[in-house]
């Protein structure tokens, strides 16, 4: 017999330390952004230094944060599909940020401050669409044999007490 090794327990619950670990980090940088704002101009912009400003630094410690609790909750309640939803575009926002300042916007360079987000990043879009695909399984077998063949099968002896006429 062979074990079954990715199965919808074991991926979402792999997923969710996955990415409560990721927002844990998202929370650290966004405090490093606030403390320390040379922070982004030596570790990830730095192509254009001058160009991240205090307040630059502190709006990109706000999306930190915002996104690094959003994943921590969708972590939390990982089969609450608008919050799945949200935190898969939260990864690809945070992808398309960083490869726009590369490729577009040319403030970045190809360096570990930059390559190490774009990593997490793609790594999460991926886990987080294989965990789609077992979320949207069943988590109950259907047997062919223990289904009701007519609608006169159903049993319904559980609800009759309820609504019975005369009440």
């Amino acid at each position: 017999m062979a074990v079954k090794f990715l199965t919808k327990a074991t991926v979402l619950r792999s997923l969710q330390g996955w990415i409560c670990i990721v927002g844990l980090m998202a929370v650290g940088n966004a405090v490093s952004c606030f403390v320390d704002h040379s922070f982004l101009r030596g570790r990830l912009y730095t192509v254009a230094p001058d160009r991240v400003t205090d307040l630059a630094a502190r709006l990109f410690g706000l999306w930190t944060l915002l996104s690094g609790l959003l994943r921590i909750a969708c972590a939390f309640f990982i089969t609450v599909r608008p919050l799945y939803h949200l935190t898969f575009a939260s990864f690809v926002i945070a992808c398309g940020h960083f490869v726009a300042e590369v490729a577009v916007y040319r403030t970045a360079a190809m360096t570990v401050g930059v390559l190490t987000p774009l990593g997490i990043s793609g790594l999460s879009i991926v886990g987080m669409l294989v965990g789609y695909f077992y979320m949207n399984q069943s988590d109950e077998v259907q047997d062919n044999e223990t289904m009701p063949r007519r609608v006169e099968d159903i049993r319904f002896s559980k609800f009759r007490g309820r609504h019975a006429k005369g009440d």
